[in-house]
């Protein structure tokens, strides 16, 4: 097991990983570090815990929207569906950072 020390909101977290995942941690904790900044610069200061949930939100978010474009849409190509369903998987993937470091 290997722990990462991944930065958040401007605010760093040590998690744990399976070896060899290190990269793909920094690489989702950079993409919820650009949504923490948008998020800072347009409504101001949060406090650690609202910055957290309000980014899971706006994962949650996401995913619902493409979930719903994945229902809506009939006769997609296999490629597409395949792109559609690792988007949803990496959002999840997010969540789930997210969710474990609020528990």
């Amino acid at each position: 097991m290997a722990v990462v020390s991944l930065k958040i909101g401007g605010r760093f977290y040590k998690f744990s990983c399976n070896d060899g995942q290190e990269a793909h941690m920094r690489e989702l904790a950079n993409e919820l570090d650009k949504k923490a900044e948008q998020l800072l610069k347009n409504i101001g200061f949060m406090q650690e815990g609202q910055l957290l949930a309000m980014i899971c939100l706006l994962l949650a978010e996401e995913k619902a929207q493409l979930q719903r474009n994945v229902e809506s849409t009939s006769g997609i190509s296999t490629e597409t569906q395949e792109e559609l369903i690792k988007a949803i998987t990496n959002l999840a993937l997010k969540i789930n950072v997210l969710a474990e470091d609020l528990g």
